[in-house]
């Protein structure tokens, strides 16, 4: 919640009955990066009690700095603006008297996507059992909810993917079901990958390596 810390008795709120505090500031608006960020903006007044007010804008803090020596009417608005995690701009606005100084704080960094494992290895026996096959859960997740695929690479249809997930909205964790045949293939080393996506990461794409051994039937 914005605080308002006043250091001066005399840049309290415009006295009862007094007229509108006409203000100044060097600055109207000001740019303020995604991580947490504090700064100073000079203003000017005709009066020396003008209501600062940023109450509006929980995530920012503004204190008052005494008058400028010798000046009535000189200030310092001090603000201290909030870590911002959403990677979507935001803005905020200080009411100084009858004027409005906007704060536009950029939005943070898109979040990564992990996965794990970093790859997936099967080991099969050949010709046990009419259709050979075996399967692993392959996890990927966020900081923030994101949308997630994964589909093999085309001419690997020993390769089947299928999503394990009940949810099919944005959400921060996600499973798919890898599972490889061997049905028809001869012993060997077979390799594919796995792409995953999530829009809106990062990382938009990552690629998992697939490798499935054939064994000769014992």
């Amino acid at each position: 919640m914005a605080v308002l810390a006043l250091f001066s008795p005399a840049t309290a709120f415009s006295q009862a009955g007094g007229g509108l505090c006409h203000a100044t500031p060097v600055e109207a608006r000001k740019q303020l990066p995604w991580a947490g960020n504090g700064g100073e903006i000079q203003w000017s007044a005709d009066q020396a009690d003008c209501r600062v007010d940023a109450s509006g804008t929980p995530w920012v803090t503004v204190s008052v700095m005494p008058p400028v020596s010798g000046n009535a009417t000189q200030h310092v608005l001090r603000y201290a603006a909030d870590t911002n995690f959403s990677t979507q701009k935001r803005v905020g606005q200080v009411l100084v008297g009858d004027a409005t100084v906007l704060l536009e704080q950029a939005g943070g960094p898109a979040p990564g996507m992990a996965f794990s494992p970093g790859r997936l290895e099967f080991t099969l026996a050949a010709g046990t059992v009419a259709s050979p096959e075996n399967s692993k859960t392959l996890y990927v997740g966020s900081e923030e909810p994101l949308l997630f695929s994964a589909a093999p690479q085309a001419g690997a249809p020993w390769v089947k993917v299928q999503d394990v997930s009940e949810a099919k909205t944005p959400q921060m964790q996600h499973s798919f079901e890898v599972t490889v045949s061997a049905q028809g293939k001869a012993p060997g080393v077979y390799q594919a990958v796995i792409q995953i996506s999530a829009p809106g990461a990062s990382n938009a794409t990552e690629i998992v390596p697939v490798t499935m051994t054939v064994e000769k039937a014992k």
